[in-house]
């Protein structure tokens, strides 16, 4: 099962002066499609607020599919969509587009919603009107296409299901000691590293990489979940089996080309994850590697070994 957040933006809804019933609708029709609702919240209308909120879902817990109820319409206090667009890195308009042309077969007015949609990183965020009918007939007009498209967000070949190797997330930390952090966009430079991590510098461990499905299995296991740069990963990675790398293999991570130095590393004796979690994947199967061609990267970028 793929797996949902359903956010309610209303400013009474907030105070409980008003019951939510689109959020709940929502997640009926979420559950009966096979998706898993990991996530849900009632928010008042603060542009601040719905911005952290959608970071918190996609960079923060990696949900495939966002969606929220509210703030779409002309009130001075509608500022979903603006906050929406602040926080997506690929407008996806099909979707909001097919939703208003539905509306408008049962109410001219449905031409008003301002609902937009879009990616960041493998997430789709979309946005529905407040009212729990519009809420259900907006959604359930693009359903079936919204699997579909997170299929092949997740990247799934649309032939034969087969994952591409690609980055779910690029971290930084400024300062040695502190947990890295899921940020938009990295810069590697050549014989360095990642301008502004603190980890950069002339050695052989410029980079680090971690594959989720390694982070996956150690949360099947214990029960907690772990945010990007949990493991003091650089890069977090999907559909490739890192720790299977020979030393020397190139790789073009985004459009930097680097070489792998080192396949997992000796865990420290205060590691907070093993004292946590009773263990740590990344001195088994975590790598290092270090820059040979400067480049970009971000999340959604292909990973290709170099043969």
């Amino acid at each position: 099962m793929k797996r949902a957040a359903v956010i309610t933006i209303s400013d009474k809804g907030s105070k409980g002066e008003r019951v939510d019933t689109s959020g709940p609708a929502l997640i009926k029709i979420l559950e009966s499609d096979n998706w898993e609702v990991v996530y849900n919240c009632i928010i008042p209308d603060d542009f601040d607020m719905i911005k952290s909120e959608l970071l918190k879902c996609s960079d923060g817990m990696r949900i495939t599919l966002i969606l929220t109820t509210g703030g779409t319409g002309f009130s001075p206090r509608d500022v979903t969509p603006e906050a929406t667009l602040a926080v997506i890195e690929r407008e996806t308009p099909g979707i909001p587009e097919a939703m208003r042309a539905e509306s408008m077969k049962i109410t001219p007015m449905g031409c008003l919603s301002r609902s937009v949609a879009g990616i960041r990183g493998e997430s789709l965020i979309i946005n529905l009107p407040g009212s729990e009918k519009a809420a259900r007939e907006c959604f359930s007009a693009v359903k079936a296409a919204v699997h579909h498209g997170t299929d092949m967000l997740a990247g799934k070949s649309e032939d034969c299901g087969v994952v591409v190797p690609k980055i779910l997330a690029v971290c930084i930390s400024e300062h040695k000691g502190e947990q890295k952090h899921a940020v938009k966009s990295i810069t590697l430079k050549r014989d360095w590293g990642i301008v502004g991590d603190a980890h950069a510098g002339k050695w052989h461990r410029q980079v680090s990489l971690l594959a989720v499905e390694s982070v996956a299995r150690l949360e099947g296991v214990t029960g907690m979940k772990f945010p990007a740069g949990s493991f003091a990963e650089n890069i977090l990675t999907q559909g490739i089996r890192l720790h299977d790398l020979p030393v020397g293999t190139k790789i073009r991570i985004g459009s930097a080309l680097c070489e792998v130095t080192q396949i997992g590393k000796e865990c420290h004796n205060d590691c907070a994850i093993r004292k946590a979690a009773g263990d740590c994947v990344m001195p088994r199967e975590g790598i290092f590697a270090r820059v040979l061609e400067d480049g970009e990267a971000k999340s959604g970028y292909v990973i290709e070994i170099q043969h």
